[in-house]
């Protein structure tokens, strides 16, 4: 077997532990909680890759998900059946991030962050006055329920094992993708983009692959997204969206594949927590209030630990402590 299709030890105990979660746990709360860990870090996963291991600051990731989620949604409440729309939403996605990335592409740093991010407000905007298609700022309700060969997968368990089964899935071919050619020559343009020309590596075109590949992605978990919540509205995908995201990256530690899910799991229980404590404190909770707290947290991480969660446990593993005493002989 290649080295690019083995399954690592670590994450064949992780995905055990996982699915062994529900047989232990009898709590809906805490399985719902876990299904939002999955779909936003199937979505970080995505986003990591695109931000650290390529080097592409795109801030269009909120954009792709609820994209996938509405395009899903119209299509379910028109009568498709749930596999078509899915499939319906990631092909519209593709073509909307092929077309719209080659140009965005040619941009670097700051620029293309501010042009994804104009993106991504521009989207929430269109969404919320296409009110007839898609529900206007009241959102899309009578979204029916994902069901496949005539089977209604409605409760909570049966979406804790889709979400993890594509949260899994997308960190398994995100490792084989980075160990691949096109991995390497992800890795290569991000050291240095002229010396990967001069190697004779077309940037722009590994860089608009990967922009459609983890726009896909992030369709596919708005799809899920869009049949388990059944209802949804354009503040779903906005900035604080986008803040949570950031913030999963730098906690968990974006220069690891694994990070942004480690920060994902952190990040939702996280916010669970504020909602919990600081809800009988505050008069209402709301989004922006997440969006402060977090935008502290990142802060604070940036400053104490700036490899996040992951860089830390890289640290302390084995393999850290050898690397650093080869450093600091004394």
């Amino acid at each position: 077997m290649k080295p690019a299709t083995r399954f690592p030890v670590p994450f064949l105990v992780f995905a055990l532990a996982v699915f062994l979660l529900p047989l232990v746990v009898s709590g809906s709360y805490v399985i719902g909680v876990m299904c939002f860990v999955a779909l936003y870090g199937a979505l970080a996963l995505g986003k990591g890759v695109l931000l650290e291991q390529a080097g592409i600051f795109s801030l269009a990731h909120p954009t792709w998900f609820g994209l996938g989620a509405y395009v899903t949604g119209i299509a379910a409440v028109k009568g498709l059946p749930p596999l078509t729309a899915i499939l319906l939403a990631a092909g519209f996605v593709a073509l909307v991030a092929f077309v719209l990335g080659a140009p965005l592409l040619r941009l670097k740093g700051y620029y293309l962050a501010c042009a994804t991010f104009s993106l991504m407000l521009i989207i929430e905007i269109v969404i919320a006055n296409l009110g007839s298609l898609t529900g206007g700022h009241d959102g899309l309700m009578g979204i029916p329920p994902l069901s496949i060969g005539g089977l209604a997968l409605e409760g909570d368990r049966s979406f804790y094992f889709l979400s993890w089964g594509l949260c899994l899935a997308t960190y398994w071919f995100l490792n084989n993708l980075m160990h691949s050619r096109m991995g390497r020559a992800i890795v290569a343009f991000n050291d240095s983009e002229t010396a990967s020309r001069c190697l004779g590596i077309n940037v722009a075109a590994y860089k608009l692959r990967l922009f459609i590949i983890t726009a896909v992605m992030a369709s596919l978990a708005g799809s899920l997204f869009c049949f388990w919540i059944r209802y949804i509205m354009p503040a779903l995908f906005g900035f604080p969206l986008l803040v949570e995201l950031i913030t999963m990256i730098i906690i968990g530690g974006g220069k690891t594949l694994y990070g942004p899910l480690l920060g994902s799991l952190v990040v939702m229980w996280l916010r669970e927590g504020i909602h919990t404590y600081l809800g009988k404190v505050l008069p209402v909770m709301t989004a922006e209030v997440d969006a402060l707290f977090f935008g502290i947290i990142i802060v604070v991480i940036l400053i104490f630990m700036p490899g996040g969660l992951a860089g830390w446990l890289e640290r302390l593993s084995p393999a850290g402590r050898r690397s650093r005493a080869r450093t600091n002989p004394s």
